[in-house]
């Protein structure tokens, strides 16, 4: 590599640059790690770095890279893990004072088979407290900063795996979606945040926060190399799925509940990228059916019960036995979990049971009435301040991402424009269970015709190359 302007900006763009002895896996790391050393003390996305760990990998793929040997997927590319995902003989804090020595003996699943593809991990990303307090100023590790501006916050829950992706320490992280901590970061971050079918990617060794709806999600800067990321992560080659990703979406019906459009919490100007992008999803071939959802408020309510009442299960014991150790924002939303009682819970789920199966009908393709996908905004505004958010730790966020989460359909967030102050917009595609490929036609179709960053000078992953 003769500089830095040859620094690939994706990572199917890296993986070429690596089969072709472009560059070498070490170069990658060491260029990642650089990133990592120039822009975290202000940007606060990773909690533990393994320098030396993932030297050494690197050194032993281009090892074996040069001796022709059978390599994996992902061979040679840096990555993240959220913290919450065991790392064994690396410490795992759920972004928590409480297990700030913890270091497992074992790797979570999702960590060991993308060890097993040659992925490298830099290390383990900042997130919100056990993926479920607000940030403090007094919390054991300093929250994680938006890399488009260090003023905003990056996201919810997978915030550190966020800003990793989004400010160049690594071309994709892992990260858990609860109640959309992994779409809501790539929404507020510029990125694609992928929450597949719930189950889809086993989620042993990830420390719970609310099991029956926790899922394992991946975080990149496009929609291609998210897809590449899920095959690795389900043991598939992803190359025949890249070869299928088409440009246009002719007789693709897209469902948009319009009424969700007209809530307040929407900002005037994500309405107005949202109809925009739906004038550019007709361009493509699509048609665009008016469809009815769940009222969001009822989402929203029911998705809190669900993960309060779970989350104190999970958590109770750190608050009665650990309470000066958990931070301010914990403290604050386990109060209020520890409030919700069985009957409003169970209530709850059943409510969730109906709602996945009315969207299930509603998707059901060979049914006549049907829609193959619906879409929606990904955020309803931009990124809020830190500040804003210190003064309302517990104010409703990305409601928009709940249905999904409660349903357990695969969704996707993706970029769909920026704001008058340049921070990123998002969309949300969902579709079908199990039906992640059609997922990724409509968001790659999308994403080639809007092209957000065509032009942009000051993408966070570019700025130093």
């Amino acid at each position: 590599m003769d500089s830095l302007a040859k620094y690939p900006e994706t990572l199917e763009e890296a993986l070429i640059a690596l089969n072709e002895r472009q560059i070498s896996a070490t170069q990658l790391v060491e260029h990642a790690l650089a990133i990592v050393q120039q822009k975290d003390t202000q940007l606060h996305g990773m909690i533990t770095v393994t320098k030396e760990a993932a030297l050494s990998q690197a050194r032993q793929i281009d090892q074996a890279r040069n001796s022709q040997e059978q390599m994996g997927l992902l061979a040679g590319i840096p990555i993240a893990h959220k913290d919450v995902f065991f790392s064994s003989g690396v410490r795992t804090t759920a972004g928590s004072g409480v297990l700030s020595n913890f270091k497992p003996d074992v790797n979570a699943h999702v960590i060991q088979v993308l060890e097993n593809a040659g992925a490298i991990s830099i290390g383990k990303a900042n997130c919100h407290e056990f993926a479920f307090g607000s940030p403090a100023l007094d919390d054991f590790f300093p929250a994680a900063r938006n890399p488009w501006n260090v003023d905003h916050m990056p996201g919810s829950s997978s915030s550190g795996s966020a800003t990793a992706v989004g400010a160049g320490y690594c071309f994709a992280a892992t990260a858990s979606d609860t109640g959309g901590s992994a779409r809501h970061p790539a929404a507020a971050s510029g990125l694609v945040g992928l929450k597949p079918t719930r189950g889809l990617i086993s989620k042993e060794g990830l420390i719970p926060l609310a099991p029956s709806l926790d899922t394992v999600g991946i975080l990149t800067r496009n929609v291609r190399d998210n897809l590449i990321m899920l095959c690795t992560c389900l043991g598939s080659d992803y190359q025949a799925f890249l070869n299928e990703l088409r440009t246009e979406l002719t007789n693709t019906r897209i469902g948009v509940d319009f009424d969700h459009l007209q809530t307040t919490d929407i900002t005037d100007e994500v309405r107005k990228a949202f109809l925009e992008s739906l004038e550019l999803f007709k361009d493509l071939g699509a048609q665009i059916v008016p469809i009815t959802l769940p009222d969001l408020n009822m989402i929203a309510k029911v998705a809190n019960i669900i993960i309060n009442f779970e989350g104190w299960q999970e958590l109770k014991s750190f608050y009665e036995d650990q309470k000066e150790n958990l931070g301010k924002g914990l403290q604050q939303k386990l109060v209020v979990a520890s409030q919700v009682d069985e009957i409003d819970y169970q209530d709850a789920l059943s409510i969730a049971q109906t709602y996945a199966e009315q969207l299930t009908q509603q998707l059901n393709r060979p049914q006549e009435s049907s829609v193959d996908v619906i879409v929606s905004v990904g955020r309803e505004a931009p990124a809020q301040t830190m500040a804003d958010l210190y003064q309302h730790p517990t104010g409703a966020r990305s409601t928009c991402n709940r249905l999904y989460s409660l349903t357990g359909h695969p969704a996707i967030t993706l970029p769909m424009g920026l704001s008058s102050l340049g921070m990123p917009l998002a969309l949300q595609i969902a579709s079908q269970f199990h039906d992640e490929h059609l997922l990724y036609q409509v968001a790659h179709a999308f994403e080639k015709k809007r092209n957000v960053f065509s032009g942009i000078k000051n993408i966070p992953w570019q700025s130093n190359n």
